[in-house]
């Protein structure tokens, strides 16, 4: 399908090199268009509040959008799940994900006022509420605990996530204190060991040419 948006052809690019959420034409068009949306919020309020430091409809399309639709994937994120974002910021990858899977409650954690304020923008202008919650607030990770604005609205998340907040082995930690389990998105990292590997996958963002590799855990049980 011919699409003319400059934000939905990235984001039809990123797909075909990834992979679509679902098969079905019509709700890959709505799905596509949603997300379009958000990135393009997200090109507006880059303006005047410091969101990312992307800039035109390839690059905001791809650190927002790309790990979201690898997180898409079934065997990383389960149907149904719970899932918590700590340290949100512009939305990338969770609230894209929360588009993505409608299946999926999504808790956002971000420390900085003006961000979750944009969070709830596009969660307004794309009816996300209650699906999908923003909180202001962190995790202390020497003792992490949920929030309890977080907790308010969502007793037990089933899975925790982190971008570029902690490093990977204190995250996989802190994930999993928050979670069951945890993902654990890398670079050119090997995962943090001692815990049992649930899902592994490997891929490349497009546009850039960079390798990345998104892990769950689950604490072993020894």
């Amino acid at each position: 399908m011919s699409v003319s948006d400059p934000y939905e052809q990235a984001i039809e690019a990123l797909a075909e090199a990834l992979g679509r959420p679902v098969p079905d034409e019509v709700v890959w068009s709505r799905l596509r268009e949603r997300v379009a949306t958000f990135c393009r919020l997200a090109s507006e309020w880059n303006q005047h509040l410091d969101l990312t430091a992307a800039d035109g409809p390839r690059e905001i399309a791809e650190i927002l959008v790309a790990d979201a639709l690898v997180l898409a994937r079934r065997e990383l994120v389960h149907e149904g799940e719970a899932l918590l974002d700590v340290g949100s910021g512009a939305g990338g990858p969770a609230l894209a994900l929360a588009i993505l899977r409608e299946d999926l409650a999504v808790a956002l954690l971000e420390p900085k006022g003006k961000r979750v304020a944009f969070l709830r923008t596009v969660m307004g202008s794309l009816d996300l509420a209650p699906r999908v919650r923003a909180h202001e607030g962190r995790v202390e990770p020497r003792r992490p605990s949920l929030p309890p604005a977080v907790a308010a609205s969502m007793a037990s998340p089933s899975v925790s996530c982190a971008r570029a907040t902690f490093e990977p082995r204190v995250w996989a930690e802190v994930g999993l204190a928050l979670a069951p389990s945890t993902l654990v998105l890398l670079a050119q990292e090997a995962p943090p060991e001692g815990h049992v590997l649930e899902a592994d996958v490997r891929y490349e963002l497009p546009f850039k040419r960079a390798s990345r590799r998104t892990v769950r855990l689950r604490r072993s049980s020894t």
